[in-house]
């Protein structure tokens, strides 16, 4: 039997010695406008930046000013970067929208929470596409985002899907601009967990049609990527 003290020593010795776990971490920089620091404001009160999901290597979140609205990621300094300026020009088109049809400030608030979701999770797609050694596209970066938002977002689910609805026609650029796009992107959310999320369908946010399918959709990506894409200690 091993001595108590020994067995001690070698477990500290152990945990010491093994390399730290991949993380995600989040650095929110100064804002250089009120119209900055607003967006500022509306990402930390959101709480998007984050992930349970087990990463290959170490990845830096940067929310910043830029010169144009956009989001993106650097594989070389391993670093997504979120806009200001864009945050801005989704909490604008978000709560004109949400004007327009007289909804309510509550649920224009969860409408702009989702539309962050899917933005940081489409920038934590293309993360894990290239971090995986796969071709970036939006499309994959698309697939990762839905898998990765299903498990750490469920309760966003829903008002995900509305916001990419929503935006597709609204927003240029890329991310979160396509109806094509945006309907495959709700079919892969709603396939996650058909009665869980049947508002997708009931929204129109998925096309009636296409819905019978989104499930086994959803069973294809998830056996292709879904390994790469799981929530630590699973």
């Amino acid at each position: 039997m091993a001595h108590p003290v020994m067995a001690l020593v070698l477990s500290v010795t152990s945990t010491l010695g093994a390399a730290p776990a991949p993380e995600l971490s989040v650095r929110y920089e100064r804002a250089g406008s009120p119209s900055a620091e607003q967006a500022r404001e509306a990402l930390k009160e959101s709480k998007v930046l984050k992930t349970r999901i087990r990463l290959p290597e170490s990845i830096e979140v940067v929310a910043r000013d830029c010169d144009e609205p956009t989001a993106s990621w650097d594989h070389d300094k391993r670093q997504i970067t979120i806009c200001y300026s864009m945050v801005g020009k989704i909490r604008t088109t978000i709560k004109g929208l949400s004007e327009t049809e007289e909804t309510s400030t509550k649920a224009a608030a969860t409408r702009l929470d989702g539309a962050l979701t899917v933005l940081f999770h489409h920038e934590l797609g293309h993360a894990l596409t290239t971090l995986n050694g796969m071709q970036d596209s939006d499309e994959q970066a698309d697939r990762f985002a839905a898998l990765t938002l299903a498990a750490d977002a469920p309760k966003r689910v829903v008002a995900a899907a509305e916001a990419r609805h929503l935006l597709a026609g609204h927003i240029g650029g890329e991310h979160l601009s396509g109806l094509e796009e945006s309907a495959t992107f709700a079919c892969l959310l709603y396939g996650s967990d058909p009665g869980k999320y049947a508002r997708i369908v009931k929204g129109g946010w998925v096309p009636a049609e296409r819905a019978p399918s989104c499930a086994g959709e959803y069973d294809r990506v998830k056996s292709a990527i879904g390994s790469m894409a799981v929530k630590a200690g699973t």
